[in-house]
């Protein structure tokens, strides 16, 4: 049977789990005091996290020009690439608004009723591909067979493979459904904004005036044409060793092979069709 989150859609959420895995670890969220005015940017894995991270930064910060690194000012709170303190401290002496970042289904993590949550997702398809192309470009590559040298084995490891809740870093196409359907489950409460990466390709100006509405800043139309600008694929990919999340960190091999497309449809000229039916079997369920 399908994981499902526990859920009760009339409820505020509950953190109702611990998270754990070679990077994620969601004891450190007990340690964490949060402003009535924190952003949380919660996204499976290449769904369009660092894009919104950058989105957010150029719209608090109000420069053209980050301070530091993307992933310094808007830290991974439950992953322990960082030490929890630096982490903590790092959060701590921010005088901006802050926006934090995590992969954690909403079973996972804390509640806090004046933050915002900006939610964010991707055809599952792309986000295999995408994600696949960072686990070949870490330094230390998990042993999975989602990273098989074919990529249709990989593929049909990660539509098949069952997710059990818990379990961090769990790269399946049934954590990634997990995922959504906990945050889906309360869309109706105003603390949850989602979004779509497809629509952040088709017409980008439009999200970032909208995550802007979201958070309450006033924005120019020469201000999102701007942001626009600092975040297109090409600006971020230039600057990888300031937009990379594993930039500083010891974590890929290349900050800039991190930015490898941004594109839909990767597996087009990949996948046949029964791989494709498939992964639309294991969708339907």
């Amino acid at each position: 049977m399908l994981a499902r989150p526990e859920t009760t859609a009339a409820l505020r959420p509950e953190r109702l789990r611990g998270y754990h895995g070679l990077f994620t670890n969601t004891d450190r969220w007990d340690s964490f005091k949060a402003r009535t005015d924190d952003i949380f940017v919660c996204t499976p894995p290449k769904s369009g996290t660092t894009w919104t991270q950058a989105i957010c930064a150029f719209l608090i910060l109000g420069t053209n020009e980050l301070y530091g690194r993307l992933a310094d000012i808007s830290p991974w709170l439950d992953s322990e690439l960082e030490s929890l303190d630096a982490c903590l401290e790092t959060l701590g002496a921010q005088n901006h608004r802050r926006f934090i970042k995590s992969h954690t289904p909403l079973d996972g993590i804390p509640f806090f009723e004046q933050s915002t949550y900006l939610v964010v997702y991707r055809h599952p398809v792309d986000v295999f591909f995408s994600w696949r192309n960072q686990g070949m470009n870490m330094i230390k590559q998990p042993d999975i067979p989602q990273l098989d040298p074919d990529p249709k084995v990989g593929f049909a490891a990660w539509v098949d493979e069952p997710f059990t809740p818990g379990y961090g870093e769990s790269r399946t196409l049934e954590a990634y459904v997990y995922h959504y359907y906990s945050f889906h489950a309360y869309r109706h409460l105003a603390q949850f904004s989602f979004y779509h990466f497809s629509d952040m390709k088709r017409d980008l100006g439009a999200v970032v005036q909208r995550i802007a509405g979201t958070l309450g800043i006033a924005v120019t139309g020469q201000r999102v044409t701007e942001i626009c600008q600092l975040v297109s694929f090409s600006s971020m990919k230039n600057k990888a060793s300031t937009f990379s999340p594993g930039a500083g960190k010891s974590v890929l091999k290349s900050d800039g092979d991190f930015f490898r497309s941004g594109s839909n449809n990767q597996g087009a000229e990949i996948l046949s069709p029964p791989d494709l039916q498939r992964y639309e079997s294991k969708m339907a369920q």
